[in-house]
């Protein structure tokens, strides 16, 4: 409570103070969202980059499977640590909620043999020598990738999206845009990249792909804000984009590696600027999406 002297007196009286607004609060909510999400991408940082190729004896640019599982530790401890058991529910059930729209399923796995079918149909139009179909694996091997890396616990489909999409992406829409959102996740989800260009910048030319992979985050807040906060629809889309790279790399000679990412960020950026263009980042009616149960539930806790 603050005090003011009234007129022709020295007594100060008394002045209410400022009841504390719903602004208030929410900027107190929103702050500590931004903060556990600081944490979340520290600590990943850190067990990929450090600790995890510590323990395996490597340097940092030549990760292995520990350094995607620095994701999804990070991801899980943090929320174990801000949320409690409430949160880890929250989580585990977004991961194997199945029942979104058809269209949806459809759409996760044509976008990546789309996209990458052009990348590789373009490469002749820039100097690239083009695909030799004929290498193009089995469908049985095909398949089977497919199958390994959705139960893969700590592959890159299902860890790397337990912690983008799963704990960062919802905390960031809960109080800025999905455009906003998507491109800071997809920077930090480009860096967090780095060690893997870097060891082995023949497969992966840096620059591109470390470009194309902001766009490509775009893309998949399409899919999540449409599918009502769900990761599996994005675990398939990560799976199906690995997948068809894995499927086109040995009908690529290798001097056309660096062209396909080229195309790809082109044609990657264009669906983006797409989708933000014609309103696709709206989750209309779709209440969920912006922010999970469990995320709307610490934001209360933190007004009060």
């Amino acid at each position: 409570m603050s005090v003011s002297r009234s007129k022709g007196r020295g007594t100060p009286t008394p002045r209410p103070a400022r009841a504390a607004t719903s602004d208030d609060a929410s900027s107190a909510a929103g702050a500590t969202g931004t903060g556990r999400v600081v944490a979340f991408v520290a600590l990943a940082f850190g067990l990929s980059w450090g600790v995890g190729a510590a323990l395996a004896g490597l340097p940092v640019l030549a990760p292995d499977g520990i350094f995607i599982a620095g994701v999804p530790l990070a991801a899980l401890t943090v929320l174990a640590a801000t949320e409690g058991r409430a949160g880890l529910r929250d989580l585990g059930r977004r991961l194997i909620r199945w029942r979104v729209a058809a269209r949806w399923y459809v759409l996760v796995v044509a976008a990546p043999i789309t996209l990458v079918g052009v990348a590789c149909a373009l490469l002749p139009l820039v100097g690239g020598r083009g695909s030799d179909w004929t290498r193009l694996p089995s469908p049985t091997s095909t398949l089977a990738l497919l199958g390994v890396l959705l139960v893969l616990p700590v592959g890159a489909p299902v860890g790397e999206e337990i912690g983008w999409r799963g704990y960062a992406l919802p905390r960031l829409l809960a109080r800025r845009s999905a455009a906003v959102s998507a491109v800071a996740l997809g920077v930090v989800w480009a860096l967090w990249h780095l060690p893997l260009v870097l060891s082995d910048p023949l497969t992966r030319e840096p620059v591109p792909f470390l470009l194309q992979i902001v766009p490509l985050s775009v893309l998949f807040t399409c899919v999540f804000v449409h599918t009502n906060g769900s990761l599996l629809p994005a675990v398939l889309f990560h799976a199906c984009f690995d997948v068809a790279l894995a499927s086109a790399a040995p009908t690529l000679a290798v001097d056309d590696y660096a062209r396909l990412w080229w195309a790809l960020l082109v044609l990657q950026t264009l669906a983006a600027a797409a989708v933000v263009g014609f309103g696709g980042l709206r989750a209309g009616a779709v209440g969920d999406a912006r922010v999970s149960t469990a995320t709307r539930r610490t934001s209360q806790l933190n007004q009060t």
